[in-house]
């Protein structure tokens, strides 16, 4: 009797607590969200959107010059660092001049020689041309006299023979000025040949840009050939991308494509693909121009985005996108005006518009606008 009685007290004890419990998991009515008024809103159905390929690539500076010397000798001064701005004909670097210098001189001397035999030369002739001159009319005279035989034969033959010795004494002269015009044209020729000796001591930069290497230091002994300074252009910059040879037809010189690089998105375009592909990946390069304003630096990462053809996608403009962390939803509105936030899988943009991978469905609406506004569980009306 007295176990039949415990027996009967536990049963009725569970029995409570099973009440208690389903009368604690009973659910209450949601809260109301808040009614919104002015929302608009987007049915989303699929469009045409341009399939691309994303071309990987780097960047380079459109004109980059490798400064090398152009004659053996010691590096005297270096006026430069690396990541210093120049501008163009700035002095950079100095080498040994002293042979240099010592040919200049040297062919300075071969000028100035020349050109006071010119000189000398030039007296000399005119000398010549006088007594040639004289002997001539001399020799007219006396012909015209030998003629009326007025004169002897022997003065004749004396003025004949003066005037003959005075021509040839004139052309001798004008013999040694052309001598002396070609030894002057050749001493000026070794002076410039000196003087752009000298000046491949003096290394300059050749445009605009900034150094980006130095390859020898003060006092480097170098030989013809040796680099010394790199210099590039920082106005011009090109992405020089790898194409895969299916691809090909795709890229053509002038295309504009779009070009992505850790400094945004650029409109480029296309300057030159190179007919022989990579053995190793057998991809083409291709070689796109970036605008001026790009803010590109050489050997940054950059992609290239070559329409390939056509797909049918969902988009959605990107203004409509919420961003939770990591995560990124929408607000859709459903028949009855519900506000229900989905997260979805976002993919690629196209301008001001995104598309989405999943997570959406064709026919759906979603808002566009007063996106601060909402959450989940509001009501839009107005629509």
């Amino acid at each position: 009797m007295y176990r039949k009685n415990i027996r009967s007290a536990l049963l009725i004890g569970i029995a409570a607590g099973l009440l208690a419990a389903c009368s604690s998991n009973e659910k209450h009515p949601a809260e109301p969200g808040p009614v919104i008024t002015g929302v608009q809103t987007e049915v989303v159905h699929l469009e045409s959107a341009p399939l691309l390929y994303q071309a990987v690539g780097t960047i380079h500076s459109d004109n980059t010059a490798i400064l090398a010397a152009q004659l053996g000798g010691t590096v005297r001064e270096m006026r430069v660092q690396a990541g210093d701005h120049v501008k163009r004909g700035q002095l950079l670097a100095l080498l040994d001049d002293r042979g240099a210098r010592a040919q200049v001189e040297g062919a300075e001397a071969g000028v100035n020689e020349a050109a006071q035999g010119e000189a000398e030369v030039e007296q000399a002739l005119k000398a010549a041309t006088a007594d040639r001159q004289f002997a001539e009319a001399t020799f007219n005279r006396y012909k015209a006299l030998l003629a009326k035989n007025s004169l002897s034969r022997q003065e004749y033959d004396g003025a004949e023979a003066r005037y003959l010795s005075a021509l040839a004494n004139e052309r001798s002269v004008e013999a040694r000025k052309q001598q002396i015009m070609a030894r002057q044209q050749q001493a000026r020729s070794h002076q410039d040949s000196a003087q752009t000796f000298l000046s491949y001591t003096r290394i300059v930069s050749p445009l605009d840009g900034i150094v980006t290497a130095k390859s020898v230091d003060l006092g480097t002994v170098v030989m013809p050939g040796t680099p010394l300074l790199t210099v590039e252009d920082t106005v011009r910059y090109r992405l020089e991308a790898s194409l895969p040879e299916e691809y090909l037809p795709n890229a053509n010189p002038g295309d504009g494509v779009t070009v992505s690089t850790g400094h945004g998105k650029f409109e480029g375009r296309v300057t030159e693909v190179v007919p022989v592909a990579d053995t190793t990946s057998h991809t083409f390069l291709v070689k796109v121009d970036l605008p001026p304003d790009c803010q590109c630096r050489s050997g940054e990462y950059g992609q290239a985005s070559f329409p390939i053809g056509e797909a049918k996608q969902l988009t959605v403009p990107s203004s409509a996108v919420v961003d939770h962390g990591e995560l990124q939803g929408l607000f859709v509105v459903t028949p009855d005006g519900l506000v229900e936030y989905r997260l979805v899988k976002a993919g690629k943009s196209f301008g001001n518009r995104m598309e989405v991978l999943s997570g959406l469905a064709a026919g759906e609406k979603i808002a566009i606008s007063q996106i601060d506004r909402l959450r989940d569980g509001a009501r839009v009306e107005g629509l």
